[in-house]
């Protein structure tokens, strides 16, 4: 596949770039229309109490959707103001569309005790198609901005989704307008030439215009949450910068064997191709995990951020072999070094890490441990408007609301739904449960009582109100749903599916990685030391933006508990950027393995024929011995001995991984292909995480907690696996296994030389310059 995918990139380039140009028209032309299509709603569950009691009350209760409007800054006993106030309130209730407008001045709980705020909450009429209450909400909105007071700001209901999406858009725009100079400078020393650095941003501009594209898709079929946004784009460009990056490098590597580009080409994608074909394959099998959660949320998500790394992968293929078609002859090939200059600090790195592998061991891995401790006292919250940026109108709402009135102001009630044949004396027990419960009859009998908690809507006094009024309820058709009761619902999900999504991820990456390099140990040490920075990257989350310490210089401030989108996004995506540069490095180590494995086959076979002629010239010679040599069988036994020893020497030759029976006759093999894997690939890896950490952190600038949660918790997930993990973890765990490493049962081996990934690297063409290593078999 790939080689076909190459064949066409280079034979019609310009057919090829023509239709990513196409594309990047159709992403950011269409695709940025899913920014008018956000929600802020996150927790709902299908199926769940809530989420049913929700659907329950929409279709029979008349009322719909609502707006809060705060008046603040001045005395609002003041006449002129009170006076705007009472006109503005009059003519939002004549607006079409709107269903009620209580009198601030006349019902109790809407004017602040110290008379400098008051509220104006707005409640519209149910059933209203968007367009219509689209309009009404808009009406209403600027008719209540046109009161003159040094505070006035309105926010809720599908406002709310609005507002943030347009500053959603405006936060992706500031990340890429931050971001892309950066990695653009980062590239510039990396490749030495503005040609080889653009060509990384142009795919990078590809995922950018994929994530837009997939996310739209996805609205018209599901909600798509305010955060999924910069999610996906940060990921869109952090991968396909990756993935260019990766294709690039291997790309000089070949202009150095070889002056025709078109052949250059073939062989980058044949190497760099796969690897990035493998790569893409473990993000998406991690991000599979998310599709075992019901949360409409999570699976849309998870289907998005996949579809963005396809896009990626596409890109990195066809579009990227298309370009260094045109424009490859023009970048230069990376310098020729000798295998001694060749990424030196990452060779000494590993090599240290080898001989002091008990040392690194008993070091690195109890500082992740300690850094993964607060993991143990994780919660996870919906949270208020302090997850918002101080300048968006919500959380100028928020604020404005907390300064002027009591605790609790504004929560969202829990909503308590008595059913036809609720027992009166169940409805008050239920009643009983707050100070003040209000109730309302709705048509076919059914009765709602609102119950408002002290403290936060995902408080502890809130989710244990619920807990409490499903304890009272026993078997009568009683239903809870609200904000309370969706997290209630979301957390028990959580607990339910984590065991079964941790299980497809966990074994959905083992056969790909047992697919890659044929081994058993290997897959289930990558996901050992994997686990150990995904643990260690969340830990650093809670102590920041849980418990508060540190939070104020990220933007931030301790809320008490994570978004509880978080920590399942964190884990998903961490998991699969970790196995990226796990195949990074593994596909080097193949390479060194297999070049072994051809040296030691063409050496074996260079001394058979050199004792051949050797035997060949005696006999001619006409000595006795000589002829006694021969017929003893010298000659026949250097071109053919043992069949199962020609068969072993045909498995090497082919390029495969080696057998056991090779890895003993090359001690010490293995550790050096470590070393070689590192020493080629360390380079890549660390700039790789260096500039997902640029774009990460970009993305960090807006100011939504969620968002700076999940950028700091990918940034150190990234920069943890691609230091202490792959740099010291990986040769210090691989020494201590040895040739174990590479082990699989006989069934599993088998298995695996019939269907596995066997492809070995390209060989350098006739005529190009040999390593020191050939030179020295040739010798």
């Amino acid at each position: 596949m790939l080689s076909t995918l190459a064949r066409a990139a280079t034979r019609r380039p310009l057919t090829v770039i023509g239709l990513w140009a196409a594309f990047l028209l159709l992403g950011f032309g269409l695709g940025t229309g899913v920014f008018a299509d956000l929600s802020d709603d996150v927790p709902d569950v299908p199926g769940t109490e809530s989420d049913l009691a929700d659907d329950h009350l929409s279709g029979i209760d008349p009322t719909g959707e609502s707006v809060t409007a705060v008046v603040a800054g001045e005395a609002v006993s003041d006449a002129a103001l009170r006076a705007q106030v009472e006109r503005t309130v009059a003519e939002v209730r004549r607006i079409a569309g709107v269903a009620d407008v209580p009198d601030p001045y006349t019902t109790p709980g809407l004017v602040a005790r110290d008379g400098q705020a008051l509220l104006i909450p707005v409640t519209f009429e149910g059933g209203l198609g968007d367009e219509a209450e689209e309009e009404a909400t808009d009406t209403a909105v600027e008719t209540i901005k046109r009161i003159d007071a040094p505070d006035v700001h309105v926010s809720g209901g599908e406002l709310l989704g609005r507002q943030l999406g347009e500053r959603a858009q405006q936060d992706v725009k500031k990340a890429e307008l931050v971001s892309l100079p950066v990695v653009l400078a980062l590239l510039l020393v990396v490749f030495g030439g503005l040609r080889a650095a653009a060509l990384p941003l142009v795919v990078a501009v590809s995922g950018i215009a994929g994530a837009f594209l997939g996310l739209f898709v996805f609205s018209q079929v599901t909600d798509i949450s305010v955060h999924s946004i910069q999610v996906t784009t940060m990921l869109g460009l952090g991968l396909a910068v990756d993935y260019a990056l990766l294709t690039l490098v291997r790309f000089r590597e070949e202009r150095r064997h070889t002056d025709d580009v078109v052949e250059a080409v073939h062989r980058t994608v044949a190497s760099a191709g796969r690897t990035v074909l493998f790569s893409g394959l473990t993000v998406a099998v991690s991000l599979t995990g998310l599709l075992v959660f019901p949360s409409v949320f999570l699976r849309s998500i998870g289907l998005a951020v996949a579809a963005v790394v396809v896009i990626d992968m596409l890109a990195a293929v066809t579009l990227l072999p298309a370009l260094l078609t045109r424009f490859g002859g023009r970048i230069r090939p990376s310098k020729v070094r000798s295998e001694d200059e060749e990424g030196r600090a990452f060779a000494r790195l590993a090599r240290l890490a080898q001989r002091r592998r008990t040392a690194v061991l008993v070091t690195v891995v109890p500082v992740l441990l300690l850094l993964a401790l607060p993991v143990t006292g994780l919660r996870i919250a919906i949270g208020d408007a302090r997850q918002l940026p101080a300048t968006t109108e919500a959380r100028q709402l928020y604020d404005t609301v907390d300064a002027h009135f009591p605790e609790g102001t504004g929560v969202s009630p829990v909503l308590v739904v008595l059913g036809p044949g609720t027992t009166p004396a169940t409805a008050d027990r239920i009643r009983a449960l707050v100070p003040h419960a209000e109730s309302r009859d709705l048509p076919g009998g059914t009765t709602v009582v609102e119950l408002r908690p002290p403290g936060s809507v995902d408080g502890g006094a809130a989710t244990g109100l619920v807990e409490r009024v499903r304890e009272i309820r026993g078997d009568e058709p009683v239903q809870v749903t609200g904000v309370a009761a969706r997290l209630v619902d979301f957390r028990a999900m959580l607990a339910e599916r984590a065991p079964w999504a941790a299980l497809v991820v966990l074994a959905g990456i083992f056969v790909l990685l047992f697919a890659f390099t044929g081994s058993v140990l290997l897959p289930l040490r990558t996901i050992m030391t994997t686990l150990l920075s995904l643990g260690a990257a969340l830990g650093v989350v809670v102590w920041v933006f849980q418990d508060g310490h540190g939070a104020g210089l990220l933007g931030g401030e301790g809320l008490g508990a994570l978004s509880l989108t978080v920590p399942p996004l964190v884990v998903s995506i961490a998991f699969g950027l970790a196995m990226d540069y796990e195949i990074f490095i593994l596909a080097r180590m193949r390479e060194g393995l297999s070049a072994d494995s051809r040296r030691t086959s063409a050496g074996r076979a260079s001394r058979r024929t050199v004792r051949a002629m050797a035997g060949r010239r005696g006999a001619l010679d006409g000595g006795p011995a000589a002829m006694a040599g021969s017929s003893a069988g010298e000659e026949p036994r250097g071109r053919s001995g043992n069949p199962a020893s020609e068969r072993a020497g045909r498995r090497d030759a082919g390029g495969g991984l080696p057998t056991r029976s090779t890895a003993r006759q090359h001690t010490g093999a293995e550790q050096e292909a470590v070393v070689t894997g590192l020493r080629r690939s360390g380079r890549v890896v660390t700039c790789a995480a260096l500039l997902l950490a640029v774009v990460f952190g970009a993305f960090m600038t807006g100011g939504f907690s969620p968002i700076l949660q999940i950028g700091l918790g990918l940034t150190l997930a990234v920069l943890i696996d691609a230091t202490a993990v792959r740099m010291l973890l990986v040769p210090a765990t691989m020494a201590l296994l040895g040739r174990r490493a590479w082990w699989a049962p006989r069934p599993l081996r088998r298995a695996h030389e019939r269907f596995g990934l066997r492809e070995a690297a390209p060989e350098p063409p006739l005529g190009a310059e040999s390593s020191p290593e050939s030179q020295e078999v040739d010798r």
